[in-house]
Order: C-alpha cells, then sequence, then structure tokens
C-alpha cells in the first residue's frame, strides 16, 4: 500500500553520505504578462475539458489523456504556486538584464521525468497506470516563451532540441541511479528518498552544451517559427507514438539552440521588460510565490506517493561544462533535480491501464463534504465496511488517523476545527482500495 512520506532538500548519492546538495543557482525569472496568463488559464481549461470529454467516452480500462506533474503540485497546492519564465542560452557567457545589470546565464537546458503510475493523478481526476501496463506517447507539450529580436515570418532559423529517453528505475546506464534525499532534513521524514535525474555528459566547450547519454534517446529537432511566439506551448509531435515497455519511466530534456551566430562574450540575449538583441527562448514554470520558498513543492515522494518518479530536471552551469571536481565529481553526471521549481511539460498518454476500473469505484467510495469547510466535514458512505481515515497536510504528516465500521449509506462527521487554514488530503482505505480527496478549511 501506498503511504505519503517526507522528502528533504540534502542530495547525496548513495556511496558518499556526507555530500549535500550545492547552493541553489540563480533563477533569472519574470512573470507572465496578462496575455500570456489568460494564455495559460485557457490551456488549462481547455486540457480539463477535453481530459473529461475523452475519461466519459472511454470504457473500462483504456486510458487517451493529457498528463502533467506540475499540474498535480499546482492542484494540491492550490494558492501557493505561480508561473514563471526563466531563460535557458547553451552558455553562460550570454549575458541577460533583469533590471540589476548584466549577468551570465546559467541554466542551459530543462527537462521532466514522467510516471504515469503516481497516485497524484487521481487528483485531477484521471486514470492511471500500474507498472505492469504498458503506455504510449503521442504528444509531448513544452511550455515555454519563444521571442525574436525583430519582427519575421516563417522559420526563423533557430531550433528547440527536445530529446527523450525511457528505462526502469534500476537502468544506471538512462537515469543516475543513487541519487537522492537524505533522510531527517524536514521535520518527520524518517527515510532517503532516491529519484531518478538523466544522466548527462557535458563540454567544457562553448557552443556545445553537452548531451543526454541514454543509449536509446532520441533526439528531435523542431524547427521554430514566427507563429511560435504566440504561444505558450510548443507542441512536439514524433512521427510514430512512442511505445514506453511496462515498469518503465520517460523523460524528455529539452534546448535551445540559436540559428545564429554570436559572440558568447559580449551577446546580450535578455532584457527585462524590453527585447533583446537575438532571439531567445525560456522555459516556463511554477514556484512558489515568494522566490526564497525551499519547499519541495516537486517532488511527489514528499507529498503524494513515495514510489512515485516524477520530478523537473535543469541543467545548470557546472554540470554544462563538466565543471565540477574533487568530492563533487559526481555532479557532473546528471541533470540537476528540481524540487522547488515544477516545469510545465504535458504528455498526451495512451494505454490499457488495469489500475483503471479498480479507480473508478475507488473514487465512489465515498463522497467528502464541503470540501471547503469552516471547521466540519462529512464523509457519506455508499458500502458498509471497516476503513481506515486519514488527514494528512501538504507536508506529508499525519494529523488524524482512525479505524472505523460503518453500515452501508451511513454518513460519518467530523470535526476539523483545530486545524490551521489551508489544504489537506484526506485519505479512505477499505477492502483493499484507496481513495484520496483533496479539501481546505477556510
Amino acid at each position: 500500500m501506498k503511504k505519503i512520506i517526507l522528502a528533504s532538500l540534502a542530495l547525496c548519492v548513495i556511496s558518499a553520505a556526507a555530500q549535500v546538495q550545492p547552493s541553489a543557482p540563480k533563477h533569472f525569472e519574470e512573470k507572465l504578462n496578462k496575455k500570456e496568463t489568460l494564455q495559460l488559464e485557457q490551456e488549462q481549461a481547455l486540457k480539463q475539458k477535453i481530459n473529461k470529454n475523452v475519461k466519459l467516452k472511454t470504457a473500462g480500462g483504456i486510458v487517451s489523456q493529457r498528463m502533467s506533474h506540475a499540474d498535480i503540485a499546482f492542484d494540491v497546492n492550490s494558492g501557493t504556486l505561480s508561473p514563471f519564465y526563466s531563460p535557458l542560452a547553451p552558455d553562460s557567457t550570454f549575458l541577460q538584464d533583469f533590471g540589476t545589470g548584466a549577468d551570465g546565464i546559467n541554466v542551459h537546458g530543462f527537462g521532466q521525468t514522467f510516471d504515469p503510475t503516481s497516485v497524484g493523478f487521481p487528483l485531477l481526476g484521471l486514470d492511471y497506470f500500474d507498472t505492469a501496463d504498458s503506455y504510449t506517447i503521442d504528444t509531448i507539450y513544452i511550455g515555454g516563451r519563444y521571442r525574436l529580436a525583430s519582427p519575421t515570418t516563417g522559420l526563423t532559423g533557430d531550433t528547440l532540441e527536445v530529446t527523450y529517453f525511457m528505462g526502469d528505475n534500476a537502468n544506471d546506464n538512462v537515469w543516475r541511479v543513487g541519487i537522492g534525499y537524505a533522510a531527517n532534513t524536514f521535520p518527520g521524514q524518517a527515510n532517503r528518498l532516491n529519484v531518478l535525474p538523466p544522466r548527462f555528459t557535458g563540454n567544457a566547450n562553448i557552443g556545445t552544451p553537452g548531451i543526454i547519454d541514454a543509449p536509446n534517446k532520441i533526439t528531435l529537432k523542431i524547427p521554430l517559427k514566427a507563429l511560435d511566439t504566440a504561444s505558450t506551448f510548443i507542441k512536439v509531435v514524433p512521427s510514430s507514438p512512442i511505445q514506453v515497455p511496462a515498469g518503465e519511466k520517460f523523460g524528455v530534456f529539452c534546448s535551445f539552440i540559436p540559428g545564429y551566430s554570436y559572440d558568447p562574450s559580449t551577446q546580450l540575449y535578455y532584457i527585462s521588460g524590453s527585447k533583446s538583441d537575438v532571439n531567445y527562448f525560456a522555459r516556463l514554470y511554477y514556484r512558489g510565490s515568494n522566490a526564497s520558498d525551499d519547499t519541495p513543492y516537486f517532488l511527489e515522494k514528499h507529498q503524494i506517493d513515495p514510489d512515485s518518479e516524477g520530478i523537473g530536471s535543469a541543467l545548470y552551469s557546472n554540470t554544462r561544462y563538466a565543471a565540477w571536481t574533487g568530492t563533487d565529481a559526481f555532479r557532473n553526471e546528471y541533470a540537476s533535480p528540481s524540487t522547488t521549481r515544477g516545469n510545465i511539460i504535458d504528455f498526451w498518454v495512451s494505454g490499457n491501464s488495469t489500475v483503471g476500473l479498480k479507480e473508478q469505484s475507488n473514487k465512489t467510495m465515498a463522497k467528502l463534504y464541503p470540501t471547503q469547510s469552516n471547521g466540519v466535514i462529512n464523509l457519506q458512505f455508499k458500502q458498509g465496511g471497516t476503513y481506515n481515515l486519514q488527514i494528512v497536510n501538504l507536508l506529508g504528516q499525519t494529523l488524524h488517523q482512525e479505524n472505523v465500521e460503518l453500515n452501508g449509506n451511513e454518513k460519518l462527521t467530523r470535526d476539523v476545527s483545530h486545524l490551521k487554514s489551508g489544504v489537506y488530503l484526506f485519505i479512505l482505505e477499505g477492502d483493499g482500495n484507496r481513495q484520496t480527496i483533496k479539501f481546505s478549511i477556510q
């Protein structure tokens, strides 16, 4: 049975427990303007509508839906996260100015480890897959902002390079196995939590950002067009659907390859609130409203599912240039997992889920109301039986737990007025089934 536990921020490898995560690099970022915010909201609303319609049309365990780990975090942490853009460039010697003087860009790529077995997806009303299920990736949606230095039409000569790969949890050729978050960094975190960042080999040369190491990788070079400047997502459709074997996770990594020549020591790549003198691409992600917030919102092992491998990644300068040395040299081997910033990368997934039918019945075990409460919640049970009830906060801490014996159609009322205002998860388990319901205290 899957249980919620807490993650940490001290990144280390199994063979060297004393190694800790380096200081977080600077993230130069801007909020979305009104038009971009509206575009993202419309995209999210359309996604929910399509997923709902597809779900109503499907039968049994057939699944076809758009899935995003960023959406899980955004939903669970309602009102806490905001979207931001942050530029990336092939070289850190590109200059950018966010109103405090020019500085070098230190993010050179970004990606996502996708795990459709996460029990976070039912919180969004979506199905999820069992580890014994194979699945298909039909489309990848890359959240980002593409901007031109001067007006043009058609192809611009710039490229968004998208590399995808896959492997099971033990595949050390695809993932940097052994990277994890040490226990006891957060209060209540009893266990170490490992993650699956993609293996990467950097390059010390200017203009050559390095490569993903996975032997089964496929790299798609997506020509960027002037029309892409009007979109919040770059839609990547492979020539044929990507077949992912049962038990394997899917990874994607993105980098921007300019079509122009540049002098990296003087090029002003990005100017806050204005146009740069070259074309640029910025990734789109969610983070806490406060830039200094170090809560790992995007580590699902922390908030939702200790078995989930869903996590974003970012390529920072030291790894891009293979510049780590000494006891930190192992950090040259992977793109860094990102727990405080969730890259908005979506996947259209198809397949036959062996947990689809079971999840449908799980969702009708009980109905919780009101989902926005001033202190009292009610649970209306469909069937009688013995149930375990838990209330968990977003730090993964169990605040209430009890076993109850109920008759069919019985209502259970609980006073939760002692809880602080915020969002909580109500977990119901019974007869081998599990249901998770989000509710809030006003």
